[in-house]
């Protein structure tokens, strides 16, 4: 692993470029996104490439034209980041034909969540911090604290660091490189030559809707994988629905990570619902199990 450095933070004055290299989207998701983020940024300031357009099944376009798509982007001179499309799946698919080492060294800012997840963590091991937080078509349903997160990012202000707020599971303070994402995704990774270091790492982790059956397999298999003796603290974001299906989610949660010797904060802003804090993964970040309060990016600013 390499240390991973700050990327070109967005100046403002530059194109964004969208991408898409996970599943395809339906218009008029797609559209409403557009509305969104022209609320944010003037159109001349958005490039929209065709390749973003197509379709192959559940995927944005086959994976070589994805790939190489993605690589233009994040490659190519005169823009200030690239913002992808949505999630779903597809791009683990990409990671035998990244050149992951030149798309690090280019410096450019990668955001999104979810599948993302996958490109997120191997460019961030690779020595370029990315950005977890919210994709295109998410931004419609944001609340108005992610939107201007987003916004300020978008615009040229790096919104870090900022203090979250979740619930103390356990106990102690640490300061520590962060990295994590989506758990269906990083548990997908586990095994393959693209999993990060997380060595000394605090992991974030946050998944959409899971019923507490597959939660508690997921963390008893990174438990399992010894995951939990590398990292040194966990913040677990947003886990999806409401009432009885969100205390049981709740609860197995809490029966995976209540034991563990390290700071634990659940219940925190970031992830699949209206909350989706944007978090700078590879950055350093300050986690205190004692009073819930998260703070990524604290050596951004």
């Amino acid at each position: 692993m390499t240390t991973p450095r700050q990327p070109d933070w967005p100046q403002g004055k530059y194109p964004l470029a969208l991408a898409a290299p996970s599943g395809s989207f339906p218009r008029e998701r797609f559209e409403n996104g557009l509305k969104s983020l022209a609320g944010i940024l003037s159109q001349a300031r958005l490039r929209l490439d065709q390749p973003v357009l197509r379709k192959e099944g559940y995927l944005a376009g086959d994976d070589h034209s994805r790939a190489a798509h993605l690589t233009k982007v994040m490659t190519q001179p005169g823009l200030d980041m690239v913002l992808c499309v949505r999630g779903g799946f597809g791009a683990s698919r990409l990671l035998p034909l990244l050149d992951l080492d030149a798309l690090a060294a280019s410096g450019r800012l990668l955001v999104g969540f979810s599948d993302i997840t996958c490109l997120l963590l191997p460019l961030a091991d690779h020595g370029l911090i990315t950005v977890h937080g919210p994709v295109l078509t998410q931004l419609p349903n944001l609340d108005r604290a992610s939107f201007k997160a987003m916004t300020d990012l978008i615009q040229g202000r790096p919104p870090w660091p900022m203090t979250l707020s979740g619930e103390a599971l356990t106990s102690g303070q640490v300061k520590a490189p962060l990295f994590g994402g989506n758990l269906t995704m990083i548990c997908h990774l586990l095994g393959t030559p693209w999993f990060p270091d997380l060595e000394g790492k605090i992991l974030f982790l946050e998944d959409r809707g899971e019923p507490a059956y597959r939660l508690d397999r997921l963390l008893t298999q990174l438990n399992l994988a010894g995951i939990f003796k590398k990292v040194c603290g966990v913040a677990m974001g947003q886990l999806g629905g409401k009432g009885k299906d969100a205390v049981h989610r709740r609860k197995a949660v809490v029966k995976n990570l209540e034991k563990l010797n390290m700071p634990v904060v659940i219940g925190l802003p970031f992830g699949h619902g209206s909350e989706n804090m944007p978090v700078p993964v590879g950055a350093q970040a300050l986690l205190d199990g004692q009073t819930g309060i998260f703070t990524p990016g604290v050596d951004i600013g």
